[in-house]
């Protein structure tokens, strides 16, 4: 018995939500928004004091690192 049905995959909807179209910039417009969220949180993490907040801003980090990096090979693919 399946409880959810599941039409498309979440890497298969990213991949069409961040395909590239030349008229729209759709894709560049996403690297400079991942490259702005992950000097914002290496910039938090360095004015932090807060055990917590440090580590949410490793987190924040790390995610938004690993965007980063999946945007670029996205447009190298291109």
């Amino acid at each position: 018995m399946q409880l959810f049905n599941r039409r498309n995959t979440a890497e298969e909807d990213i991949y069409k939500r961040l395909s590239f179209d030349p008229e729209k910039d759709t894709l560049l417009d996403e690297i400079a928004l991942a490259r702005r969220q992950l000097d914002d949180a290496y910039n938090n993490f360095q004015n932090a004091s807060d055990p917590d907040l440090i580590d949410c801003y490793i987190y924040e980090g790390n995610a938004a690192w690993k965007r980063y990096r999946f945007l670029l090979k996205q447009a190298r693919m291109l």
